[in-house]
């Protein structure tokens, strides 16, 4: 994927003015932004800086655009992390035909918000590669208990029907929340042992 954002320094801030995304195998999507604030807003040397870009850098105006502001987050989250209905579909799809899958769980924080990430990967059976797909990155409200990190983990396993038959393992890093999530909520290596001798 390929994703090109243009704009604007205005003060200490970015302000988001077009954002080109080129998927594999996929069309280019194309956005171009309403301003966040009037021309007449703007400091004289904001406005310098302003004009200067939009002549020598990427030529679009100030007054450029057809979506508001608004939705910059949105378009742009759903651009770099993949959030699109479709795109959940077709990995859903995917993921349907593989037997075995290995996921990897995470949990971080950013700017006072705290997120929870997934990644999924798998073999072709076709060409013996490994593929992979994001396949959630969920807001996490509150404490990063050991309980609210299993919940969220399983919500996402089930929405991708994932049961414990598919997944082989569930890559984690070793803080104390993870430990116990895994401890508490894992499959012990007998279960595992159990399982392989049953389809083997």
């Amino acid at each position: 994927m390929f994703v090109d954002l243009q704009g604007f320094i205005v003060g200490k801030k970015f302000i988001v003015k077009e954002v080109a995304v080129l998927r594999t195998e996929s069309i280019l999507s194309h956005y171009i932004f309403t301003c966040p604030m009037p021309w007449s807003f703007l400091t004289k040397s904001e406005k310098y800086c302003a004009s200067w870009l939009s002549a020598y850098h990427h030529g679009l105006q100030w007054e450029d655009g057809t979506i508001p502001y608004s939705m910059v987050k949105r378009l742009i989250t759903m651009a770099v992390i993949g959030t699109e209905e479709c795109d959940d579909n077709k990995t859903l799809v995917y993921v349907k035909t593989v037997d075995f899958v290995c996921t990897t769980a995470d949990v971080w924080s950013s700017s006072k918000r705290s997120y929870l990430g997934m990644t999924i990967y798998w073999i072709n059976s076709d060409t013996l590669k490994r593929e992979g797909a994001a396949i959630a990155c969920r807001r996490f409200k509150g404490a990063h208990t050991y309980d609210k990190v299993t919940e969220i983990i399983n919500k996402v396993h089930s929405e991708f029907e994932l049961n414990l038959n598919k997944i082989m393992n569930t890559i984690a890093d070793n803080g104390s929340n993870m430990v116990k999530a895994f401890k508490m909520f894992g499959r012990s290596e007998s279960d595992v042992t159990l399982y392989h001798q049953i389809i083997t």
